[in-house]
Parts: structure tokens; sequence; C-alpha cells
């Protein structure tokens, strides 16, 4: 097929182009990039009409050179004008010291360890001298009331949110970063300060889902007897994981099923497919037809909007709206161009969805199956039925596992070893699960109805635990501490792409930039070998005891609990491919802890009473902040916890 076919694939690239290059040309004002945009438009509407008055086509790679940049622009000020960093009356700009802020709840209570959090919208603010002022924007508080904040309540909260800090150490989770893309800047423990003043509608349409799945998942507690059950199901027919027990958690990521628990296409397209069973719409008349897929429409959407919009929900739920439109004219639609399309109107919706793990995963499992499923199909063909459903699946499971393999791993530094044979089970396990499931949540508040319907949804998700926890328990069942780099990424997708051309239009071409690629990948890896490591001292930013890395060879580790190692310190390490380093001997005297350092005459001094290095003036002290390495004064504190050091001894 030509890729002129898919207009929609080269429109959404360019447009993915203008939100990926944001972050580096997003520093410039709107009004010049609106310039760019309108110069570019002007010389490209000349030369059309130019072409059209001659009846020639002349300028033949001038023309789509600038449609394109055309498209990258608009990327780029569809971005800035969703960026909260450039909306002038929002909160994260306003410079007084709150003393109250007037806000409304947008979300029901998500319970955590020591606090309940609660996502709220700022209406008002006012300051310590009573001046109040009208703001936007996002907080998400935490309070410890009884009494439950839900979907517009209307609340006075004492005190002024706080900006969510950067992280402080190197390669630690951004935190900041992952919020403000959800278009939050700031948090707020606000304990019991706080006070309900009314109610109000400010999103009628998500309160109304937000009440109706709170209602379902009561009726699920009550009905849904077995905890982990129960929590499967909330999690695989409504998409609420947050309260997942770390052992199902666990269970599921080690079996590579873990996309059953995320709402996704798959459980879109069952539901699509469904209907499809008992009525083909091609056979219907145009009116019929138009009446029974805006139906099945409706409910799609309904169904994407109870589960909570997840970016995976959307992209499906988009998608398959897109094939539907389509199949009122009784086209058979190309599935590529409804893919990119979907991709550019949710892109359109909020572009900081191309940063969500659930939109790249979503993307990519499905490109996978398109592309690489029906390569791998014609490699065996099976004479069973059974044999030949099991070849399908399997064939599935691989493809998308091909694809997703380099973002999952980068993500959650987990392999699982067995996900051919978890799909085997999960896939039509849920297939059956929602058979039941989806009839149990549409009559929940008929008992009659719905006591049946949860006792056979809740067997058959045993059923399914039960399997998932077996296949965790096989030996060697996941490879984990897999951490991958963004340039290992680039080259496995380059690798992953050169291939596929080569089985569908065989040329040596395609062969030697396999082998290309491979000899530079592996040079670049013997120049990092041969380059001379950094003989740098790290002390991170911990919670709890000390932690410090020299040279990336040795270490030393004092009093460090878990949650500090494995999310403060082990990303930097493995991030730095520190794979095998060995402890460093240390002192301890009435006022302070003496290191030595390998290779080194000098010691290391940290002071016991305020956790400061006591000898700094050997060293050229850098420090961790907003998210980079910056020199630091001579006058600067040295206290550890405050953020993370790297030093260097002095020439």
């Amino acid at each position: 097929m030509l890729f002129s076919e898919f207009p929609f694939l080269r429109y959404s690239f360019f447009f993915l182009i203008g939100v990926l290059l944001y972050p580096f040309i997003g520093f410039l004002p709107d009004i010049w990039l609106l310039a760019f945009l309108c110069t570019i438009y002007l010389i490209y509407i000349v030369l059309v009409i130019r072409n059209n008055a001659k009846n020639t086509f002349s300028f033949r790679n001038v023309i789509p050179v600038l449609a394109y940049l055309q498209l990258i622009f608009c990327g780029v000020i569809v971005t800035s004008l969703k960026d909260i960093k450039n909306q002038k009356n929002h909160l994260i700009h306003f410079e007084g010291q709150i003393k109250s802020y007037l806000a409304v709840s947008l979300a029901n209570d998500d319970p955590k360890p020591n606090s309940i959090a609660n996502r709220v919208k700022v209406l008002a603010v006012k300051d310590s001298l009573g001046r109040k002022a009208r703001v936007n924007g996002e907080v998400i508080i935490y309070h410890k009331r009884e009494q439950s904040i839900l979907p517009g309540d209307l609340m006075i909260i004492s005190g002024m949110p706080q900006l969510i800090s950067y992280p402080k150490n190197p390669h630690e989770f951004n935190y900041q970063k992952f919020m403000l893309r959800q278009q939050v800047g700031h948090s707020h423990f606000v304990g019991e300060k706080f006070l309900k003043v009314g109610n109000v509608s400010t999103q009628p349409i998500e309160d109304f889902f937000l009440s109706l799945r709170s209602r379902i998942m009561t009726n699920m507690d009550s009905l849904i007897i077995d905890s982990h059950a129960n929590q499967v199901a909330k999690a695989l027919l409504l998409g609420q994981k947050k309260n997942l027990e770390k052992e199902i958690n666990e269970a599921y990521v080690t079996a590579g099923a873990m996309h059953v628990l995320a709402v996704s296409g798959l459980h879109v397209g069952i539901i699509y497919g469904f209907f499809f069973l008992f009525i083909k719409p091609f056979r219907l008349k145009i009116w019929k037809r138009v009446i029974y897929l805006s139906f099945i429409i409706i409910l799609i959407w309904v169904y994407a909007l109870l589960t909570g919009m997840s970016p995976s929900v959307m992209r499906a739920a988009t998608m398959f709206s897109l094939m539907a439109l389509a199949q009122m004219k009784s086209r058979n639609p190309s599935i590529f161009n409804a893919i990119a399309l979907s991709a550019l109107i949710l892109l359109l919706y909020d572009p900081f969805l191309i940063y969500s793990v659930g939109f790249q995963l979503s993307y990519l499992a499905l490109t996978g199956i398109l592309l690489i499923q029906p390569i791998l199909v014609k490699l065996w063909d099976p004479k069973s039925k059974i044999v030949d459903y099991v070849w399908q699946i399997s064939t599935v499971g691989i493809a998308a596992q091909l694809m997703t393999f380099p973002i999952s791993a980068y993500y959650f530094h987990v392999f699982p070893t067995y996900f051919i044979l978890s799909n085997l089970i999960v896939i039509p396990g849920a297939f059956l699960i929602m058979a039941f499931g989806v009839p149990f949540m549409l009559f929940s508040e008929i008992k009659l109805l719905a006591v049946p319907l949860a006792w056979m949804t809740e067997k058959l998700i045993c059923l399914v635990n039960f399997l998932i926890f077996k296949i965790q328990d096989f030996p060697y069942s996941k490879i984990d501490e897999i951490f991958l780099k963004v340039d290992f990424m680039i080259v496995y997708w380059v690798i992953l792409t050169l291939v596929l051309l080569l089985c569908i239009k065989p040329h040596k071409y395609y062969l030697y930039s396999i082998l290309f690629v491979l000899l530079v990948n592996g040079a670049f890896g013997v120049i990092k070998v041969i380059l001379k490591p950094d003989s740098s001292l790290v002390i991170y930013s911990t919670k709890s005891g000390l932690s410090i890395d020299y040279k990336g060879l040795y270490f030393f580790d004092h009093e460090l609990d878990v949650a500090d190692l494995e999310y403060k310190v082990l990303p930097n390490r493995k991030a730095n491919e520190v794979n095998e380093s060995l402890p460093m001997v240390w002192f301890d005297n009435e006022k302070e802890w003496l290191v030595p350092l390998p290779d080194q005459k000098e010691y290391l001094k940290i002071s016991k009473s305020k956790h400061f290095i006591a000898n700094t003036k050997l060293f050229a002290v850098h420090k961790f902040v907003n998210d980079q390495w910056e020199t630091a004064n001579e006058q600067d504190s040295l206290r550890i916890g405050e953020t993370a050091y790297k030093l260097r001894f002095k020439e």
C-alpha cells in the first residue's frame, strides 16, 4: 500500500513533531510562533494559487515542506496554549501570600497511607492583606476528615498551597513534571483546615459518572465478597487500579497480564464487537444503520466516561467511533487512518497526552498488532481450529510485546517471561468476565439480576486470579531490574522498522542498513567503555541515613531505609549502569563520620549533629537544583537532605 493512502498518518506525524519540539522552542512568545505560522501559510497559499493560475505543478518539493511546517507549528502552538505556565491568571503565577482560597472538588476521595487525597479547582484566593483575586488552577489537597469530600463540594481552605517541588536526586522520578503535564502545579496538606460551604456543579457530566461509578463500586463491595476478586473487578471493569494490593499487582505484572487491569482498547473492542455478533450494520437500511451505529458510539463513550477516560480508553473510543461513522456509509475504513486520526484528535484536545505511559503503550501495542501479527501468522497455518485460535492469540501477544518492550522495560524495569501463556488465559478470561460484569454494572441496583451476575463475575475472576498466581510461581517468571536508556529504545525501533520493511519487501538495502545501525551502536558502546569513568562523589538527598557514591565504583549506605534506596538512590545508579560496586569503609567517632576515599589520601568528614560536609574546601561543589546540576556558591551550606550534591577534588 502507498503511504499516500493514509493522509492522517502524515498529518499526525508532523503535528506530533511540533508537540515534541515544544520543550525546546516553547520559550518563544506565542505571537512569534503565530507570526511564523502565518508567514509559512501565506507563502504556501501564494504558491498554490500560482500553480492553479498557470495550470502547472511547480515547487513540488517546496509546497509539501511548507504544509508539514504548518502542522509542526500548529503542534507547538496548541501545546503552548495548553501549558499552564503560559496562562497569565493561573495560580502558578500568583505572587502574593495566600491566606485562604475558595475551591471546588473535582473527584472522589483517594485514600492514602497517612491521609486522603482529593483534586480541587481553585476559584479565588485571599491574600494576607485581605485582598481577593480570581485565579485558575488545580491543587492536590491531602486531608484527614472522616467525612468524605464529594465532587462539586465548595470549600474554603485555609493556608497556602505549595508548588510541587523538583526531585532532589538525579534520575529520581520527576513528580512535578508528571503533574504539570496534567495541569496541576500545587499540593497542599490541609489536615482539617477547610470548611464546606455548599455544592456547585462545574462539571455536571463528569460528576454524574463519578457518582454512578461510586454507586457501582459500593454494589461490588456488597456482592463480590472475595477481596482479590473485588479489586480485580474494579480495575478490569471500571479502570480503578489505585487500591490494588501489592500482591495482586505483582502477580499480574509478573505474568505480563497488567494490560487487562487497565481498561483499554481490548475492553472497548469487546463491547464494540459484541453488537456485531447479532446484527451486521452493512445489512441494514441506511437510516437503521445510522441509528444502530450511533447507539454503539454513545454506549462506547458512556463506558469511557464511566471508567475515567484514561488515554488508552480515549484512543479506543475515538478510533471505534471514527470506524462506526465510516460504516454509516457502508465504507470499509482504513484502520491506519482511523488510528492516526484518533491520535490527532486526542493530541488537539490535550497534547501532553503524548507523555502518558498509557497513551504510548496503547498506540504502540495496536501498531505492533496491525503490522507484526500478520507477518507472524503466515509463519504457520495450523489445521486444527483450536490450535489456530491459540496461535492467533499467541501472535497477538508476541506482536504487541515486540513493539512495547522498550517502553514497558523503561518505565517498569520488568519483562514477563511467560506473557504468551498469560495472554491465553487473560484475553478469553477478560471476554467472559465482561460478558457477565458489564450486565452486572447495568443492573447493579436490581438485586434479582445483580446477585447471580455478581456471583458469576466473582467466580470467573477467582479462576483467572488462581491461574495468574500459578504463573507467577513458575521458575524465572520475570526478568527484573531492567534499566534501558532512550538511545537504546531508538536503536531498537529503528532496527525493528528495518526488519519489518525487510519482511514486507525484501531488499538488500534494508539488510545493509541493519548492519550499519548495529555497527554504529556497537562503536558507541566501545567508546563508553574506553572513556574514563566519572571521578565525582555524589551525596544523595534522603530522609533516612546517608548514601554516597564515589566514581561509580564505590558506595556508602548507612542506616538507609528501603524506600529511600529504591526511589532516590537506585535510579541514578542504574541509569549510570553501576551494576557492581564495592562498599566503602567508614569510621565513627563522637562528632562525625570519617569516610576514607579510595585512591585518595583524604577523608570525607560528615558532621553528625547537623549532617553537613565539614571539609568542603577540598572540593568543587555542585548541587542538584531544578532537575539539573548547578555550581554551588562558596557560602552555600552543604546540609545533607536539602538536595543531592556532587563533589570533585579541586585541581
